[in-house]
């Protein structure tokens, strides 16, 4: 028999770091001995027809994965050549997007998740379980278009940030709960948040959803002593450029740590800090307009594939994620760069905010409050 997996997100080509984390987890089930077919968000079609009216079924080409991998994308038009909503899946990702586009994005998401639903019930009898990576819409879609299937589901962040958020969303919650084999969270700030929602305590926080950051699988272990003749000290941040990552703080923070240097000068001569950050997004101009403002050192190459990631990380001396809680409530689940950067030994400042505040300082982490500018300055003098 064969696993039907549901998701947002799977990478469009190999290395592609969107979704890596769920085609990790394919994979792992595919070395197990099981045939998989992957249900997945494609990319915005460009009919010049009415925006966001249809769903279109492509295969996906991934001849890199296993035969007994199959990848389905259900691709809905985005309507920018007439003014529609930006597709929900890709570039800010489908939180912002849906915060951005109002009326007209929430219908592209019912569409999306219609098609999700048709899918699933053509495919089901062939199926011997599902596996869903986010609770909506895959999940959801999992428990009406085939209750009778053994259900897994894994919840990130944006997921349960949405259930709070939406009328009926405690009810779609306690569904899920009673209705799922196996529930499964990224960190134990959603399940609290989860088990708040529902009025009970469901599923566990599971070693399937994230990695154990103490596995230093490239054991990075460099000296944070800067290159001799630069003084530079090479610092890492990996992200979608949008508001809840928080890169504007790192910006001021590195800012306010310039000024202080003008006093110290010629005092020892501190290394100062060259920012690296990998990701693409609409706060990217904005980013940059701030650097040049605050005259922070900033390298922005866009989105790369996973490959390269891991090759900045080889030659970065600190990583740093400085996620914020938005006003909305919606916070971090534990992104997965900041795991591979702790796996390749990094030392790592992250906000004491969602799922990044129960990475422990002994893991070679440290804290300081979401947002504190002054904090984060000084967190990162200590590694200067």
């Amino acid at each position: 028999m064969t696993s039907g997996v549901l998701t947002t997100s799977f990478p469009r080509w190999p290395n592609d770091f969107a979704g890596c984390f769920v085609e990790d987890d394919v994979r792992a089930r595919a070395a197990r001995g099981a045939s998989l077919e992957v249900i997945a968000a494609g990319p915005a079609g460009t009919s010049a027809g009415p925006p966001v009216t249809s769903t279109a079924r492509t295969t996906s080409a991934r001849p890199d994965l296993l035969p007994h991998i199959r990848v389905t994308r259900l691709q809905l038009p985005s309507g920018a050549q007439r003014g529609g909503p930006a597709p929900l899946f890709f570039g800010q990702g489908a939180p912002e997007a849906l915060e951005a586009s109002g009326a007209a994005g929430w219908v592209q998401a019912a569409l999306f998740w219609a098609a999700l639903c048709h899918e699933v019930r053509a495919r089901a009898p062939r199926w011997s379980d599902i596996v869903a990576h986010w609770l909506v819409p895959s999940a959801l879609a999992a428990r009406v278009a085939a209750p009778w299937l053994p259900l897994t589901a894994y919840a990130h962040s944006g997921d349960v940030a949405l259930l709070e958020r939406l009328p009926g969303g405690a009810s779609v919650a306690r569904l899920l709960a009673r209705e799922t084999r196996e529930l499964v969270f990224a960190s134990a700030d959603l399940h609290r948040r989860f088990a708040r929602l529902c009025g009970f305590a469901a599923g566990s926080v599971g070693a399937a959803a994230r990695q154990d950051p103490r596995r230093a699988a490239r054991n990075h272990r460099r000296a944070v002593t800067g290159d001799a003749q630069s003084r530079h000290l090479n610092l890492l941040s990996v992200g979608r450029l949008v508001p809840i990552k928080g890169f504007d703080i790192l910006l001021r923070a590195l800012a306010r740590l310039g000024a202080g240097r003008e006093h110290a000068a010629g005092v020892g001569g501190r290394n100062t800090f060259r920012l690296v950050i990998l990701g693409d997004g609409p706060e990217r101009t904005r980013l940059q307009d701030t650097a040049r403002r605050l005259d922070v050192d900033l390298v922005m190459p866009g989105t790369v594939g996973r490959d390269e990631v891991a090759r900045w990380m080889s030659t970065a001396d600190l990583y740093v994620q400085p996620s914020r809680r938005l006003k909305n409530g919606r916070t971090e689940g534990l992104p997965v760069a900041t795991l591979e950067a702790l796996s390749a030994g990094l030392p790592a400042i992250v906000s004491r905010t969602g799922g990044l505040a129960e990475l422990a300082e002994s893991q070679g982490v440290t804290l300081f409050e979401s947002e504190d500018v002054t904090g984060l300055a000084f967190q990162l003098a200590r590694f200067s």
